[in-house]
């Protein structure tokens, strides 16, 4: 982020950059902002909500998860995407096997089948969250490593705020 966002910002001086990806606390907001960005976007951190419409063992997961949990699979919709390394995601790999690649690749069988592979993805996502799947098969980045506890929505927007004013005053105390 430390490139890609003053790159942007180069490349595209009248546009908004938004920083995604391993934001979770008040530091990482902070270190976004420095690096150019305009504002920041919060994903895995707001699964572990008490107003998530995800199944309590997916928050329980995410808490549960350090950034080594999670692994890079391709299965899901044919590109790469982040999730938590569960046993279920364990059991149906993270790559595309030899004909799903060809499929893939071929010009004549890409369009349909890349449609076909991200809505079976979307559909085992959705099922997943559901209360009771065995089929524990769920989305989030590394900032797991950053969450340690499920709260409402106000109050993870009022704690990362203070997270973030916090690491500002600490940061211009070193420089004055």
């Amino acid at each position: 982020m430390s490139v890609l966002v003053p790159a942007l910002k180069s490349a595209y001086p009248n546009k908004q950059v938004i920083a995604a990806g391993g934001i979770a606390n008040g530091s990482s907001i902070l270190s976004a902002l420095a690096a150019g960005a305009d504002a920041v976007s919060i994903g895995t951190r707001f699964i572990a909500s008490s107003e998530a419409s995800v199944s309590r063992e997916y928050k329980k997961a995410i808490v549960d998860a350090g950034m080594g949990d999670i692994v890079l699979t391709e299965r899901l919709s044919g590109t790469p995407c982040n999730i938590i390394n569960t046993d279920y995601a364990k059991s149906i790999g993270y790559r595309q096997n030899f004909i799903e690649r060809w499929l893939n690749a071929n010009k004549q069988t890409k369009k349909y089948f890349k449609a076909l592979v991200q809505y079976r993805g979307a559909k085992k996502l959705e099922r997943a969250i559901m209360p009771g799947n065995y089929q524990s098969l769920w989305s989030a980045g590394q900032s797991v490593e950053l969450v340690h506890d499920i709260l409402p929505c106000a109050e993870i927007v009022n704690k990362l705020i203070a997270e973030t004013d916090e690491e500002f005053l600490k940061l211009c105390s070193l420089f004055s």
